[in-house]
């Protein structure tokens, strides 16, 4: 076969960049190979105090784009008026097999999108010819969606980056495209059919092949390390690098990962921990998706924000939060703590949806933005409610640049190559206009943002780096000093087979194309694994032993390898630090009440006392220093809405009954079903407004079954009257004052109260054991029959009754001095937690713990004391108190 390596004229890139500069291509397999040679040939150059030309660098891909272009000036050359990018390509995929399947269940559109357009370019590069007979069913529909989506493309006048190969190499064959008198091949391990064309068509023309050699003719012998695991193994190459920098000075290393993109954020943080103490730099060769930068992710921020206010006059709440938090914009260095609690303040006040006039409301404080605002909306709106993407782009632009973006602060070096990155997407989307048609503005946005997800950015190597951190691909053709390749599993090289499912299993065995048989990875894996070993005259290779308890094999290729001499260093010991330690478990007292009104923290709700109850430091948190966990956006559907319509719905029930007296006669009337529907339906008017009419009628009908059977039970119960409903109370001890809110009273046959508090969720908890502490927790039925109850507890209340009332349980319990006709309302004289204790004994101990935990919040006790772990289930302030620490020293 031609272009075999045996039958190859190899030079040095000294020898290459003695060619006459002019006449000489250097192709390439890949950008950074590119970047490097062209680095080399300047240094060269200046070794040899030379002033000259270079010769011409390219990524194959990149020459044949420039290519491409060079034919728009050729005669009669019939080109297409656009060039789709991948990006583009995938769209019409997309949208040829959406066309085509239109009635069948595709479960990943996209995911087979990028299968189709995987398959089309294998079928070209690798000359594929399916016979009849190897036909499959994949294959027949691969074939459907291939003639769809040419015809899409003809209907557009489009071509993608696969024709376009096609129409130059016939270019090239016909002599429509010049050939350079000597083309230099650097880092091209494989020789695909349609590659071997071209190289064909090139000499053809009277270029002269040559293949670059490697820096080392003979493959160094690496050597062999085990780690424990892959964290153990990045360590270990680490400390290699850092030992290897600090001995040479002015040698150049590598580390080649093998799975580098999934590993680069802990490869970043182990390598920069290694080389931060001799102060070494270095570069990760991965780049990130576009849109995770934060200047990027801050202008689709906006630009979904303008989108929603200009569609619908209104827009959601985490919408707007998360552009004002992204920030970017005008007068984020002066106001961004005003932002952020406008975005606290929604989410505290439950906000679902934000109008245009509660927006400028909330911004008026903000004077940049504020101003900034209608001219960017203007500016958004200038284009029309539907537009393609070409007229779509200088609108992004008005409207981003009259928000003052990017912001107030200055640009670092990789802020300006982002914005540079985000010109060239935008200017890229302006060009998917063909292929996406005419959009509105919500989905300009989201057609913008799977753009920018799908563009990878990687800002410039620093050039003083001489540690270089990339993947088995990148690392092909380089050469350093020294380079460790870590991660070489037998699973990771050869990698397992991934044929493409699109394409029949034999016709790609038979052509060998690649990923397609195990004999063909290994084949690869060789040949990729001796062009690394000449990469260095020093290579270490390694292999993690552990994957979590799942052991692991080394790569058959490195198996056999001799064992490395080099050890991981030994850690210093920490030197002893002196440490002082202050025990402070108090703070100030609650300032005595005055005519100013009341201090910080001396007023509330009960779960002043309930929090104070669990741990006296979350107590002072939350409730003198205002500190707790940032609260989640409203969701339409929230637990605490639907508790507040039931609650809401029994409240107006029971207005129109007064008690159980009345329950009867409702039911014996037949009038129970549509006084719970008038209920349900006032409550959801005030309750629900938020939900769309479909969830609200949802939320309706589980509602009047849920109180249906609650009142069914109800109806059962020994006789009562209804004495108060949704009653508002305050109680104050010293200058603590509380506004407790209680859901019902009844008056029971003997005068004595039963305090009855709804609970809308699954866990009704175990009140005996709650209420039975020395420091009682969930306390709000204690707390109501304490309080009430005064001085003559004996002749209060009788009942405490927590009442669940829930879709898929209704059902009752509590504590009480005597039977009131509900299953698992307890006796006292039955109840083990209480065994022995009068019930009037019960009250007074619960009123003293009461005003023992208010007068221990009053003096400032803040001990950050957690008496049982449940205790702190759904605490908000977990990073100040910071108990998982001792849960680790405990387990260490």
């Amino acid at each position: 076969m031609p272009h075999e390596p045996d039958s190859r004229t190899l030079v040095t890139l000294e020898q290459a960049g003695q060619l006459p500069a002019a006449g000489t291509l250097v192709l390439t397999v890949n950008n950074r190979l590119a970047r490097r040679l062209t680095l080399d040939l300047a240094g060269q150059l200046r070794r040899e105090r030379q002033v000259s030309e270079l010769p011409r660098v390219l990524p194959l891909a990149a020459w044949l784009a420039e290519a491409a272009g060079e034919l728009a000036f050729a005669p009669q050359a019939d080109l297409p008026a656009y060039r789709l990018d991948s990006f583009a390509a995938q769209m019409v995929w997309a949208d040829a097999i959406g066309a085509e399947e239109a009635g069948r269940v595709l479960l990943d559109t996209r995911q087979a999108a990028a299968l189709a357009s995987d398959a089309d370019t294998l079928m070209d590069e690798w000359r594929l010819a399916v016979p009849a007979g190897a036909d499959t069913d994949e294959y027949r529909g691969f074939s459907r969606w291939r003639r769809r989506y040419r015809e899409r493309l003809r209907e557009i006048d489009a071509e993608d980056a696969n024709q376009g190969y096609e129409r130059v190499l016939r270019a090239l064959q016909q002599g429509v495209v010049s050939a350079p008198r000597h083309l230099v091949l650097a880092g091209f391990t494989d020789v695909s059919p349609r590659f071997a064309a071209l190289l064909d068509a090139f000499e053809a023309a009277g270029a002269q092949l040559a293949w670059l050699r490697d820096v080392l003719t003979d493959a160094a012998l690496p050597v062999r390390y085990c780690a424990a695991d892959a964290g153990a193994e990045w360590r270990a190459a680490a400390a290699w690098a850092a030992q290897r920098l600090a001995e040479q000075p002015t040698g150049r290393f590598a580390i080649v990962s093998a799975q580098l993109q999934a590993e680069s954020p802990f490869a970043r943080r182990v390598v920069g921990q290694a080389l931060a103490p001799g102060g070494h730099p270095f570069n990760v060769a991965v780049g990130r998706p576009l849109d995770e930068w934060p200047a990027v992710r801050a202008a689709l921020a906006w630009l979904r924000a303008l989108a929603e206010m200009a569609q619908a006059g209104e827009a959601e709440a985490p919408v707007l939060g998360a552009a004002l938090l992204a920030g970017h914009c005008a007068g984020d260095r002066r106001d961004l703590g005003r932002h952020a609690a406008i975005d606290a303040r929604w989410r505290r006040q439950a906000r679902v949806r934000i109008d245009a006039a509660r927006w400028r409301k909330d911004l008026a404080d903000c004077a940049a933005l504020s101003a900034a605002w209608p001219a960017a909306l203007d500016a958004w709106l200038a284009v029309g409610r539907h537009a393609t993407c070409d007229l779509w782009m200088p609108a992004i632009r008005a409207a981003l640049v009259a928000l003052g973006f990017p912001g107030e602060r200055p640009l670092d070096s990789v802020g300006y190559q982002v914005m540079g990155a985000f010109g060239e997407l935008l200017g890229r989307y302006a060009a998917l206009a063909p292929a996406a048609g005419p959009l509105d503005g919500r989905a300009a946005v989201r057609l913008l943002a799977s753009a920018a997800a799908a563009a990878s950015f990687q800002p410039q190597r620093d050039p003083s780096a001489r540690l270089d951190v990339l993947g088995l691909l990148e690392a092909e053709g380089g050469h350093w000093d020294g380079v460790w390749m870590l991660g070489l599993t037998d699973d990771v090289l050869p990698a397992t087979p991934q044929p493409n499912p699109l394409l029949p299993l034999t016709v790609l065995r038979q052509a060998g194309a690649p990923r397609a048989t195990p004999e063909r990875e290994r084949q690869w894996a060789e040949a990729l694994f001796a062009a690394l070993c000449r990469c260095a005259p020093d290579i270490v290779v390694s292999h993690p032993h552990l994957d979590g308890e799942r052991e692991l094999r080394p790569s058959p290729l490195i198996a056999d390898l001799p064992p490395a001499a080099w050890q991981m260093p030994a850690a210093a010991p920490a030197g002893l630090l002196p440490q002082q330690v202050l025990d402070d478990e108090r703070g100030p007292a609650l300032a005595p009440p005055s005519g100013d009104g009341a201090a910080a923290g001396a007023s509330g709700g009960l779960d002043v006392l309930d929090t104070q109850a669990r741990n006296p430091l979350w107590a002072f948190v939350r409730h003198r220093l205002g500190g707790r966990a940032l609260a989640d956006y409203a969701d339409v559907a929230a637990q605490n809405v639907r508790g507040q319509f039931l609650h809401r719905a029994l409240e107006l029930v029971w207005r129109m009954l007064s008690g159980q007296e009345q329950l009867h006669e409702a039911i014996a009337e037949a009038r129970l079903g549509d006084l719970v529907g008038t209920a349900v339906e006032q409550a959801a008017d005030e309750e629900l407004h938020a939900y769309p009419p479909a969830l609200r009628e949802l939320e309706c009908a589980r509602a009047r079954g849920v109180l249906a059977d609650w009142l069914d039970l109800e109806a059962r119960r020994l006789p009562f009257e209804v004495a108060q409903v949704e009653e508002t109370h305050r109680w104050s001890r010293g200058p603590l004052a509380l506004t407790v809110r209680l859901d019902r009273l009844d008056r029971l046959a003997d005068g004595r109260a039963a305090i009855v508090d709804y609970k809308t969720g699954m866990a009704p908890g175990n009140p005996e054991s709650d209420w039975a502490r020395a420091r009682p927790v969930n306390l709000q039925l204690p707390f109501y029959a304490a309080v009430l109850a005064g001085e003559a507890s004996d002749a209060g209340v009788a009942a405490l009754v927590l009442a669940q009332v829930h879709a898929r349980q209704v059902g009752a319990s509590g504590l009480a001095d005597a039977d009131l006709g509900l299953d698992g309302v307890i006796e006292a004289g039955a109840s083990k937690a209480f065994e022995g204790q009068a019930w009037g004994d019960i009250l007074r101990r619960w009123r003293a713990a009461v005003e023992a935990l208010a007068d221990e919040y009053a003096s400032g006790h803040a001990a950050n004391l957690a008496y049982r772990r449940d205790d702190l289930k759904y605490c908000d302030a977990m990073p100040f108190l910071r108990l998982h620490l001792e849960d680790e020293d405990d387990a260490a």
